[in-house]
C-alpha cells in the first residue's frame, strides 16, 4: 500500500488504516450518540467529520502499549492553519487490538497549551518526525462532554 499523503509516516500504509478505523469508530461512537453528521475523511481534506456545523478532526496514534494519561496527544505544526474546530484523540494498543478514546480538545485551546516540539528533536526514547504541538491526554476534555458541546449545551 503506498503513503497516503506526503505527511504520512508510515510507509506500509499502517497509519492510514489506523486512522480509517478510527475515523469509522468515532462515526459508530457518534451514531450510538444519536448525533447526525457528516464525513469526509477520504477526501483528504483537513476536516474528517462536521456535526452541527463543528468541524473535526479524528487523531489516532498506534502504540505498542496501553494508552497512559500522561502520553501525548500530537498534532503536527503544519496542521495550525486547517480550517477544524474540534480534535478529537485516541489510541491504538496493536498487540490487544483495542482502540482507546482519550479525549477532545476545540483547535484554539489545543494550540494555546501545546508545547511546540521540532523534527528531529528527543522526547523520551521517540524522536519527533515533524514539528508538532503536543499536550498529555490529561489535559483533554472527557468524551461525554464532546456531545454536550456538539448538541450546544455548553
Amino acid at each position: 500500500m503506498e503513503p497516503y499523503n506526503q505527511h504520512t509516516i508510515f510507509e506500509n500504509g499502517e497509519g492510514q488504516v489506523i486512522g480509517r478505523y478510527a475515523e469509522q469508530e468515532f462515526a459508530n461512537w457518534l451514531v450510538a450518540n444519536r448525533m447526525v453528521f457528516t464525513y469526509s475523511g477520504p477526501d483528504k481534506g483537513s476536516v474528517d467529520f462536521d456535526v452541527n456545523g463543528f468541524t473535526i478532526d479524528v487523531k489516532c496514534k498506534q502504540r505498542n502499549v496501553e494508552a497512559q494519561l500522561d502520553h501525548d496527544a500530537h498534532v503536527n505544526w503544519y496542521q495550525k492553519k486547517f480550517a477544524v474546530q474540534i480534535y478529537v484523540f485516541c489510541s491504538y494498543w496493536k498487540q490487544a487490538e483495542q482502540l482507546q478514546w482519550m479525549g477532545w480538545i476545540g483547535k484554539k485551546e489545543f494550540w494555546k497549551q501545546a508545547r511546540r516540539v521540532e523534527a528531529g528533536q528527543l522526547d523520551g526514547t521517540f524522536q519527533e518526525k515533524k514539528d508538532s504541538g503536543k499536550l498529555k491526554y490529561s489535559e483533554l476534555r472527557p468524551m461525554p462532554e464532546l456531545i454536550e458541546c456538539l448538541e450546544g449545551i455548553t
